[in-house]
């Protein structure tokens, strides 16, 4: 757990693009999507997913609705933490791992960390992280709600980014998109 947050220690922000399953606990439908994230330290984000966009400088969360040409404009103080797009890549550094074993995927050796969710009790039942053998950063996080409903989230294209600017994670006004600020 130490050289993988080591590994986060390397960079600003990091920028991935993801899959993410869910599993639902009394029913054979899977829920799929994917998304790209841009995310640093400070509530910094940006998230794309199906036809939504999020972006957060810290302090503001601007959610574009593509197809509904609207913006909401929120203080990113009024979110919970469980709609927290960067939280989900942090958390797992949070937990203490229970046990360890090796796993592969994508014709890919990896680390698999069975953690211990106690830290988020009420959110999770389980949890477990894939690291790379090569520099330990995740590749696979897997999460189990109380309800029972399992969720991979398989992370493609991790990089590290040495800089950024504030302006990275600021929506830009588009013309036609009508803004609603909530603040």
């Amino acid at each position: 757990m130490e050289k993988s947050k080591a590994w986060f220690k390397s960079g600003k922000a990091w920028n991935l693009d993801f899959r993410v399953q869910v599993f639902y606990a009394d029913s054979p439908d899977i829920a799929s999507q994917n998304g790209k994230l841009l995310v640093a330290e400070g509530d910094r984000f940006v998230l794309d997913m199906a036809g939504i966009k999020f972006y957060s400088d810290g302090e503001s969360l601007w959610q574009h609705n593509v197809e509904q040409k609207q913006v909401l404009i929120k203080s990113v103080e009024d979110l919970s933490s469980s709609l927290h797009p960067s939280e989900l890549l942090f958390k797992y550094l949070n937990c203490r791992a229970k046990e360890i074993s090796e796993g592969e995927f994508n014709k890919q050796k990896m680390w698999v960390l069975k953690l211990d969710p106690s830290k988020y009790k009420g959110q999770f039942t389980q949890m477990e992280v894939w690291l790379s053998k090569k520099d330990f950063s995740p590749k696979r996080l897997y999460t189990v709600d109380p309800s029972g409903n399992g969720s991979w989230y398989n992370i493609v294209n991790l990089s590290v980014v040495k800089s950024w600017k504030p302006e990275d994670f600021k929506y830009k006004p588009v013309k036609g998109v009508d803004e609603i600020d909530m603040r």
